[in-house]
């Protein structure tokens, strides 16, 4: 059985039941550097522009233009970790499905559930029977309280997870009914975290959910997508749009000259007129790892 077909099956035996200021880091000083990032572009009816060149965008870092060497569109492995955090409504189950169903060609990835603490179902993987498992665990559990914290801790989890896998493309996809908004843990230092390592952080949320600072401000930094889900009823949607973004994703390479210092402020601008990128406005200011720069 295929890949799709597995997923398939799955999505259709499940029914949706829920209706401070960054510190500053010291530039450093370097010979000329390659960066890599990743964008998308979507037009006026919010569908993929799939024909951008690079002659199409700019590039600014800590406010300097930067020659843009080459945009293609990306193909590299994803590792994606989805979190979700349903307050035991299972709310989520069909919409992750569809998300995998969508992109399981295209990497590994590992689900966490918060129950309230946080508890990872599977690893980094693409094998479907493991995948499977762990969405049949995604199902209606009972209601119980949401803790902000939690998902701001296993956000960071994640992102130190994925920092340390080197992963080509790093994604975080965090579903929630609750937002993120934390008593005990400092959002900047889950902020740096996501930098660090590099992640695109997106997020699915209901109306009312109090998102804090990470998940309010986390995808617009990384360059991921803050989805609003309604009451419930887009959910489903919410987690595609997602799905399509990382599909028709764009890898961007641009050049930081001899002597230059480098930045963790960034924008991406395009000439074309009527369209919408999806990009990062803060990346890290450390230099890029050769294991990830290819």
């Amino acid at each position: 059985m295929t890949h799709r077909s597995i997923l398939l099956l799955v999505a259709s035996t499940i029914t949706l039941t829920g209706g401070g200021a960054p510190s500053a880091v010291k530039p450093t000083s370097v010979a000329d550097v390659t960066r890599r990032i990743y964008i998308s572009a979507t037009d006026g009816s919010g569908a993929p522009v799939t024909d951008l060149t690079a002659a199409d965008i700019s590039i600014k870092e800590g406010g300097k233009d930067r020659p843009v060497e080459s945009l293609k569109p990306a193909t590299g492995s994803m590792h994606v970790a989805v979190l979700v955090d349903d307050a035991g409504s299972g709310a989520f189950q069909a919409a992750v499905a569809q998300f995998l169903e969508r992109t399981l060609a295209r990497g590994q990835f590992s689900i966490t559930l918060l129950n309230p603490q946080a508890s990872m179902l599977v690893d980094f993987t693409s094998e479907p029977s493991a995948l499977r498992d762990a969405l049949g665990r995604l199902g209606k559990r009972g209601r119980m309280q949401a803790d902000g914290d939690q998902m701001l801790d296993a956000i960071d989890r994640a992102a130190k997870a994925l920092q340390q896998r080197k992963a080509e493309r790093a994604v975080v996809v965090a579903l929630t009914l609750a937002g993120g908004k934390p008593e005990s843990i400092e959002p900047n230092n889950v902020l740096d975290s996501v930098r660090a390592s590099g992640a695109m952080l997106n997020v699915v949320y209901l109306v009312g959910a109090d998102l804090g600072m990470v998940l309010g401000d986390g995808p617009k930094q990384s360059g991921g997508r803050l989805e609003q889900a309604g009451n419930g009823n887009g959910i489903i949607p919410a987690a595609i749009r997602i799905a399509e973004s990382l599909q028709t994703q764009y890898v961007v390479t641009y050049t930081i000259p001899d002597g230059t210092s480098l930045s963790d402020r960034i924008a991406v601008s395009t000439s074309r007129s009527g369209i919408k990128l999806t990009a990062p406005t803060r990346i890290t200011s450390k230099l890029p790892d050769p294991a990830r720069a290819r």
